[in-house]
């Protein structure tokens, strides 16, 4: 299974080659465990000075973490903590590529959602071509934004972080980059010279920032437009944003896309981020962040939401999953702070 990611050495350079394209990428438990175990090689190896992870192919970067393989861990442990192995290995490797000493540029092209986002929005430098699909969709599936979402949909302000995390909404590279989701964006015809020139660079940031340069471009921004709009409806309490966007859902085709997702999406995912976003302070690091992503994701994977979700949306796609409750006015208070209480049995390793 080791060929589903490639491990190169070239130049200075380490390169982290994702080829799982019948997924998307989507990662799964032996892949992120082979990333972990090559970049923690290669941060002592002197003869990498900066890596570089990529894709194969021009549909995808990464399209997130393979879920249904957590879904397959969850159903042979229905009532335990079955897939706590996989978001641990995954937020793992976050906070390795988050605190890794030397710069990880990632070159990101076609979809990236979720998981692929942990990749790269954890990364030094994140260069996206123009062709990207770019979205957190997990409240499609059960789950919540996570990857560190706490604090990278705060970026462009609460209110479009709202909406980009409680409608799974998709985003090209002209609002990824105005709304610091991505850093640079080339020409996807330009990436294998760019990949080759970053190769054989100096190391330090300033020198391979000065690569990108040479073939930067400014993308235009299109739902950046509708800024205005998404402060006004995406603020307030979860049932008062439920309600903006369904009364503004005959003006505008945004907010008709929004409303559809609010009504379909899993209302718990949805109070989950908006009460991430609103109710909890922003983590001080990416670490702590993950820290609570865990703790979050570990309940989640046990409620019946995530294995219906990944079910209608993945595996039978059918797009009609049966949540529970299935309506965001009948979530509880005390249903959704069990959620974020507090639970010592559930950290990860922030040492390697």
């Amino acid at each position: 299974m080791s060929e589903l990611v490639h491990f190169l050495k070239i130049g200075n350079a380490g390169i982290v080659e994702l080829d799982r394209p019948e997924a998307l990428n989507a990662l799964n438990l032996h892949m992120v465990e082979q990333i972990k175990k090559h970049l923690l090689d290669w941060r002592h190896d002197k003869n990498v000075g900066h890596i570089i992870i990529c894709s194969t192919g021009n549909r995808a970067f990464c399209s997130g973490g393979d879920v249904r393989q957590a879904v397959s861990f969850v159903k042979k442990e229905p009532d335990g903590l079955s897939a706590e192995p996989y978001f641990r290995a995954e937020y793992s490797l976050d906070i390795i590529i988050a605190t890794y000493p030397k710069p990880i540029i990632s070159l990101v092209n076609g979809i990236v959602m979720g998981g692929g986002l942990g990749l790269c929005r954890n990364s030094a430098i994140t260069v996206v071509s123009e062709s990207i699909k770019c979205a957190m969709p997990e409240t499609a599936i059960g789950l919540f934004p996570d990857v560190g979402a706490s604090l990278f949909l705060r970026e462009p302000g609460i209110s479009v972080g709202l909406m980009l995390g409680m409608t799974g909404q998709i985003i090209g590279s002209g609002d990824a980059i105005f709304w610091q989701i991505a850093n640079k964006c080339v020409l996807l015809k330009n990436f294998d010279t760019l990949k080759h020139d970053l190769c054989f660079s100096d190391s330090d940031k300033l020198s391979l920032e000065a690569v990108i340069a040479k073939f930067e471009i400014i993308p235009q921004p299109f739902l950046a437009k509708q800024e205005s709009l998404i402060n006004d409806l995406f603020n307030g309490s979860v049932l008062k944003i439920e309600q903006n966007v369904g009364k503004y859902a005959d003006k505008s085709e945004d907010a008709k896309r929004w409303h559809h997702a609010l009504s379909t999406r899993c209302p718990t995912s949805i109070a989950v981020i908006h009460h991430l976003l609103i109710k909890m302070p922003p983590a001080e690091t990416i670490t702590e962040a993950l820290q609570m992503d865990f703790q979050i994701a570990c309940k989640m994977m046990r409620r019946s939401d995530f294995s219906e979700g990944v079910r209608a949306i993945l595996i039978d796609k059918d797009n009609y999953p049966v949540w529970f409750p299935d309506k965001l006015a009948l979530i509880t208070k005390t249903e959704l702070e069990a959620i974020f209480e507090f639970d010592s049995s559930l950290s990860l390793n922030t040492t390697f």
